[in-house]
This record gives structure tokens, C-alpha cells and sequence, in this order.
């Protein structure tokens, strides 16, 4: 089959048993590759077990919109083959809590609005899945159905073809148990993505009039950040109820929006910092259009999945 396809329509919950699902996270391992997804984006399972991951953007119905970019650290050989650039003003501690006290002259950024990124590790197209943080689109809309041109709505798709993903953090209230109304789970804001053993990784970069493909060097260790940051919107807000968890509704599927409650969540303050490619010119070029200043307090941006085997409870 394709391996860019996936079934648009499928009816949450009535697919065959996904082995991958519920695993306990592993010990760490020396990983090639490592790929971190931080902010609101949907993971959506294909049938060949591989994972098509789409951020929301600027979607018209909705005030909060999210701005998927790139990042690397500066010098790395990924950052060189995918020509990305600095950013003034940007505090990468801001966006993921693991980067707290790390140099901001240190890291580099490439628009990702408008592109897609095919991630290819290994021979097999499975990926091993021990991310059971997820929000689970399967119960928290029973029965609904996946937007059958969600790649069209999406501002940005990552293909994973092989590999592991992972449940990570980047937001103190992630691993928290959330509630949508009569369904709860823990979220998570942040998902790794590394290779597995000995094994080949490429990541292809494209855009209307571009193409970039990156092959990780045997033995270098090769980081890469996969964010959707919110903007600023024009209140802080209440942290314990995640507003802009309509934003998920709005472009994954088709249902009345639920929104996520958490009484032991705190918001997590963060250091002012610019959000680059807020209103890019292109999806080719690695220039900042504009900024816009995140204020110091932000919620946690929860990712969804849609699963093959998630039963409804």
C-alpha cells in the first residue's frame, strides 16, 4: 500500500487490536536519532501500523492558533542540511521544560508551516508504539470520525516510518490525569521518536518548491525538535481547564469540542520569548516574516491520537 495513506474515515474504536498500544516505557537506551514532538499535534495511526502526525495552525473558527517550526541545535549537521537558521528573541526553554538554563544563541529554527517531513528508520514501516499518554481521540469522542482531508487542514505532516515513540514532558502538568467529560486519562505534551538499534534513519524535508533529505551519520547522535507552540492569547487564563482544547475538535474530528479539566494543574511560568514564522511568507525560506511575544504563563498544549485498537470505554 501507500505508505503516505491512511484511512481518513475510519470510525473511531471499531479496528482490529493495536499491539503496540500500552506498553510501559522502556529503559534508556543509546539512541542515533532522536526526534522530540513538543505542543498540540495529532498522531493518527495508518494501517500498516505506521504514523501520520499533523499540527492544527491557524484554524479560521478558533482564536488560539499553534506555529510549527523546526528546531536543531546550531552547527549540528542537521541544522546544516536543512539550512535552519537563528532566531532573535527566541527562549527555547520557553517551549520544552528539558531545555531549562540551555544557551538560546545555541539553537536554530526552520519554518515548518506549509511542509511535510518524511521520517524513514530502519526497513520496517511499524512503528513501535509506547506512547500510551496520548489523548485518546477513540474514547474521548466515541464513534466519531477523522476528518477525511485532515492532511489538507493540517499547517504540517510528519510521516514516522520505523522507530520507537515514547511518552515524554515538556509541561510540568503533563503525565496528570485529565478528565473530558465522563473519560479520563493522563495527557502528555511531549513524544520522542528515536531509532532503534543499528539502523539507517533519513528525514526528507518538502515544501512546494523545496526538497531536503537528511541521512543521520553512522555513530553521531542527531537531535531534532518537531514544535507547535500556541500564540499568546489575551488572557492567562484558567490552567486547570484547558480551553483551547477546542482547537483538537476543530481539525481532527467532527464533534462537539470537550474540554480537558485537571484540578491539580498549575499553568507553568516561562520566560518571555518570540515565536518564530508567526506569519511566514513561505514554507521554502528561512527567514522570520514576524514575532509575537509569548506571555510569561502557558497551559499545557495536550497531543491527540487516533488508534486502530482503542476500544471505547
Amino acid at each position: 500500500m501507500n505508505r503516505r495513506d491512511f484511512v481518513g474515515r475510519v470510525t473511531l474504536g471499531t479496528a482490529a487490536v493495536c499491539t503496540g498500544f500500552g506498553k510501559p516505557v522502556q529503559g534508556a537506551t543509546t539512541n542515533q536519532v532522536n526526534v522530540r514532538f513538543v505542543g498540540m499535534m495529532a498522531f493518527v495511526e495508518r494501517l500498516d501500523r505506521s504514523f501520520l502526525v499533523a499540527t492544527p495552525g491557524n484554524q479560521a473558527m478558533h482564536h488560539l492558533t499553534h506555529t510549527p517550526f523546526l528546531m536543531a541545535r546550531r552547527g549540528s549537521s542537521i541544522a546544516t542540511a536543512f539550512d535552519m537558521t537563528p532566531a532573535a528573541g527566541v527562549v527555547p526553554e520557553a517551549f520544552d521544560t528539558s531545555l531549562i538554563g540551555s544557551n538560546p544563541s545555541q539553537f536554530v529554527y526552520r519554518n515548518l508551516d506549509n511542509a511535510a517531513l518524511d521520517i524513514v528508520s530502519g526497513s520496517s514501516d511499524k512503528v513501535d508504539n509506547l506512547a500510551d499518554e496520548l489523548g485518546l481521540m477513540n474514547r474521548i469522542a466515541p464513534d466519531k470520525r477523522v476528518r477525511g482531508n485532515l492532511e489538507k487542514w493540517a499547517s504540517s505532516t510528519i510521516s514516522l516510518r520505523g522507530g520507537r515513540i515514547e511518552n515524554s514532558a515538556a509541561h510540568p502538568d503533563a503525565h496528570k490525569v485529565w478528565t473530558f467529560g465522563s473519560y479520563q486519562q493522563r495527557l502528555t505534551d511531549a513524544v520522542n521518536f528515536n531509532s532503534v538499534g543499528s539502523v539507517a534513519t533519513t528525514i526528507r524535508l518538502t515544501s512546494a518548491v523545496e526538497a531536503r533529505t537528511f541521512t543521520a551519520p553512522a555513530g553521531e547522535t542527531v537531535e531534532l525538535w518537531v514544535i507547535s507552540a500556541a500564540q499568546p492569547g489575551e488572557s492567562i487564563g484558567e490552567p486547570t481547564r484547558l480551553e483551547h482544547s477546542q482547537v483538537m475538535f476543530d481539525y481532527l474530528v467532527d464533534a462537539t469540542p470537550v474540554i480537558a479539566t485537571c484540578p491539580e494543574a498549575t499553568g507553568r511560568l516561562v520566560p518571555a520569548t518570540d515565536l518564530p514564522f508567526v506569519k511566514p511568507t513561505s514554507a521554502s525560506n528561512g527567514i522570520i516574516a514576524s514575532s509575537a511575544t509569548v506571555p510569561p504563563w502557558m497551559e499545557i498544549c495536550w497531543m491527540a491520537a487516533v488508534l486502530l485498537g482503542t476500544k471505547n470505554k
